[in-house]
């Protein structure tokens, strides 16, 4: 097989690099990418349909925690070897262990929770110490706006102030999140339980059923809580 006329370009997350050439004429049957301190990867090479001239894709995959940058490696293909060029991008990812948490929750009530957290990611996930999220009663936004466009407002409001009023009744204020046990960065592939305390603000009223996220990077951890009374003597 003739050298290419210049390396190919692999971009992508760690999972799926990819690149493109019209340069092979007849697709080749297998290959492997060499990476940097990896083991080869075998090549998946197809070529796409109906192009003038072919078009072949070629892609491989490396380890999922693999850092983003840009990459000096080779490529095997018909027993001969050729340079190529790997952009590695970022992929954050976290799962959580659950994966949604049900609590009940008074006005001001502090909870603690435990949380697993596994980043499946390339880059660090930060766990800030300190910080906030909304609860949201998705019915009564619903039914806020259903109000609003049914019922006579009074004289002096108008139906958007009047949907307006009804979405903030329906905001049940911010949580603010403290992580008593396992703040900091989380590497990438790397597993840590949480200690998180929960204070809920005073809006959450008894009856409701509100739904947030507390977010780590970019992935959010679901919570859904029902306002109850606070117990007698609190």
């Amino acid at each position: 097989m003739s050298p290419l006329a210049k390396p190919l370009r692999f971009r992508g997350a760690p999972v799926r690099l990819t690149a493109t050439s019209v340069e092979f004429g007849q697709a080749p049957q297998s290959g492997r990418a060499f990476f940097p301190g990896a083991a080869p990867s075998p090549l998946q090479i197809r070529t796409i349909r109906d192009t003038n001239p072919a078009v072949v894709l070629l892609s491989f995959r490396l380890p999922r925690t693999t850092s983003p940058g840009h990459y000096d490696g080779m490529m095997e293909l018909g027993g001969s070897q050729t340079p190529i060029e790997i952009d590695v991008q970022a992929r954050p990812r976290m799962r959580f262990y659950p994966s949604w948490l049900s609590l009940a929750a008074h006005p001001d009530e502090r909870l603690e929770i435990n949380v697993g957290a596994l980043n499946l990611g390339n880059l660090n996930i930060p766990i800030e110490r300190r910080s906030t999220f909304c609860l949201f009663d998705p019915r009564g936004v619903d039914v806020a706006i259903y109000q609003a466009l049914t019922e006579e407002p009074p004289a002096d409001q108008r139906r958007l102030d009047r949907a307006v009023e009804g979405i903030a009744e329906s905001h049940g204020g911010l949580v603010r999140a403290t992580v008593r046990e396992g703040a900091g960065n989380l590497p990438p592939g790397e597993f840590r339980e949480l200690v998180v305390e929960l204070h809920f603000s005073d809006r959450v009223r008894p009856g409701r059923s509100y739904y947030g996220a507390w977010f780590l990077g970019e992935s959010g951890f679901g919570i859904q809580v029902e306002g109850t009374k606070p117990s007698e003597g609190i």
